[in-house]
């Protein structure tokens, strides 16, 4: 039996340290808070849970303390509430309205995440925004690209000479789609399963999946998407199929960036302004340009069989020293040349220092409204026109039954009953009032 005193005396040890540390933790947070109290630190609280947590932070000439923990709702100090959109929900919102503490909005994701934002009675609830719209406060239309010099490097480039070779020697299709999310607001499958009808087209997720990955790339591929050895792959093809899950203006993602930058030609459905942010105006294929998905599948044939006019959709990857001649790109990107690499936490924390010193300069507060946010209802990309058995384009309509549910909750200061709210919702949806 004495051999098992040891282990007992150990584990006793460490839970007499742990407890110790736990005691000595919470005596410094009401240290902390103390102090907090009695200075004039303005208090930024996540509501939902997802920037800084337990920190003070200095942003230029002003520092605020920003914080997860619910229990700060009601300090003193208490200047903004601040939402990470996909974890918006209508039944856990802070008791002080916005018109009296500010909120704040951060959602890189489409709507499909929670429909609600869309509309305009939701977003009115907002004070500050950091969205994918090049009007919100901090725009995070390029967040996903990692910057010019990925753009221009040449790490996976393969000739188009040499892409016409595989296409023979490996039986490659010029096109590649690798989706495994066939559920879209976009519906951009029923375009890309037309599409197929009149040119070759290589599937290799769950989508209209019919090819195969290498072992090496199919396991857990959905983690490897931005792994060299997948956009090595990607750069075999001459074109790759670019589609969005949903269509907002602004709303572009590393379905753009990813062949942009191994110099495989994207084909591209989603934001209607995409070509707003492309490095030149021949850097990717609209299928908004064409009539029907047979008009795009010939000019892509032709495409592919003439090197000259291919080679002018990847002058980024063949001209050396090339220089952008997209300004708003640029300068875009160029604004956070302080950063060392164009990083999603760095949005964060500039949309945090943002809200930090809004809240302590003088100034007349706006509100957020469509345009930071701007995604009309779902259409089916063959027909360009909303199909009545779409769910995605009931989901928006559900969406304006609760935006204006809840704007009529909160400016009334009436509790939200979860209950009562969805019949008041189901009220206005049948009487067809959204």
């Amino acid at each position: 039996m004495l051999c098992f005193y040891p282990k007992i005396y150990f584990t006793f040890m460490a839970i007499v340290v742990l407890m110790s540390s736990l005691i000595i933790y919470q005596a410094y947070l009401i240290q902390f808070n103390s102090r907090l109290h009695h200075s004039e630190v303005p208090v930024i609280l996540w509501w939902t849970p997802f920037g800084s947590d337990g920190i003070l932070q200095k942003c230029g000439n002003y520092q605020c303390y920003f914080t997860s923990n619910r229990s700060f709702q009601h300090h003193k100090n208490i200047k903004s509430f601040l939402f990470y959109g996909s974890n918006f929900r209508i039944d856990d919102l802070p008791k002080r309205k916005s018109n009296e503490i500010p909120w704040g909005l951060f959602h890189e994701e489409s709507p499909r995440n929670n429909p609600i934002l869309v509309h305009q009675e939701a977003l009115n609830l907002f004070t500050y925004s950091s969205t994918f719209s090049r009007f919100s406060d901090i725009p995070l239309t390029l967040a996903s690209l990692p910057g010019i010099t990925e753009l221009l490097d040449r790490k996976y480039f393969i000739t188009t000479k040499e892409k016409t070779k595989l296409m023979y020697k490996k039986n490659l299709a010029p096109l590649l789609y690798v989706q495994s999310d066939c559920n879209t607001a976009s519906n951009r499958d029923v375009y890309v399963a037309e599409l197929m009808k009149y040119i070759r087209v290589d599937s290799y997720g769950t989508c209209l999946n019919n090819a195969q990955l290498d072992k090496g790339l199919k396991e857990n591929y959905l983690e490897k998407l931005n792994s060299e050895d997948f956009l090595s792959f990607t750069a075999n093809y001459k074109f790759t199929i670019a589609f969005e899950n949903a269509i907002c203006e602004d709303y572009i993602t590393e379905k753009l960036w990813r062949p942009l930058i191994v110099g495989s030609i994207p084909v591209y459905y989603g934001s209607p302004s995409f070509k707003d942010w492309l490095p030149n105006n021949m850097s990717a294929i609209s299928i908004l340009d064409f009539k029907n998905p047979i008009s795009l599948a010939k000019f892509l044939h032709n495409l592919s069989n003439n090197e000259t006019e291919y080679n002018k959709y990847l002058q980024h990857k063949l001209i050396d020293n090339y220089e952008i001649p997209n300004k708003r790109l640029k300068e875009a990107l160029g604004k956070n040349k302080k950063w060392f690499h164009n990083e999603f936490g760095q949005y964060v924390e500039e949309f945090e220092c943002f809200i930090c010193e809004s809240v302590q300069k003088t100034r007349k507060r706006k509100i957020v409204d469509k345009k930071h946010y701007n995604c009309p209802l779902p259409k089916n990309p063959l027909k360009n026109k909303t199909d009545d058995y779409n769910s995605w384009a009931n989901e928006w309509i559900l969406g304006k039954c609760d935006a204006k549910v809840l704007s009529y909750y909160l400016q009334n200061n009436l509790t939200i009953n979860k209950d009562n709210f969805e019949k008041d919702k189901i009220k206005l949806y049948k009487k067809n009032e959204c």
